[in-house]
C-alpha cells in the first residue's frame, strides 16, 4: 500500500514524499519548509502522516494528520507569491 507522491507539488501542498522509508527510524525527522509571502491572519498548516506499516488508526486507517494555526505577515522586501490569495 503506497500513496501517490506530487512532484512537483502544487497549491495547497508545500511539500510531498518527504522521508519515504521502509524501515524503522530511530531519531527525530525534520526538514525546512518555505511558507508563501502573503499575509494570512488565520492559516492552518496540516501535517499528514502516510504510515503503512502500522496498525489501523481508526477513522484515518494509515494516515495521521497533524495542525497548527499560524499567523503569516508578508515580507514587504519580496514580492508577494502571486500563486496565493494576496490577503485571509
Amino acid at each position: 500500500m503506497s500513496a501517490e507522491i506530487q512532484s512537483p507539488v502544487q497549491i495547497p501542498v508545500l511539500a510531498d514524499g518527504l522521508f519515504v522509508h521502509t524501515a524503522k527510524v530511530d531519531g527525530p525527522l525534520e526538514t525546512d519548509v518555505t511558507l508563501p509571502n502573503i499575509s494570512c491572519k488565520r492559516c492552518t498548516l496540516q501535517v499528514i502522516q502516510f504510515m503503512e506499516q502500522h496498525l489501523v488508526n481508526n477513522p484515518g486507517m494509515f494516515t495521521y494528520h497533524h495542525c497548527a494555526v499560524l499567523q503569516i505577515t508578508a515580507d514587504p522586501k519580496k514580492p508577494i507569491d502571486a500563486a496565493w490569495p494576496k490577503e485571509r
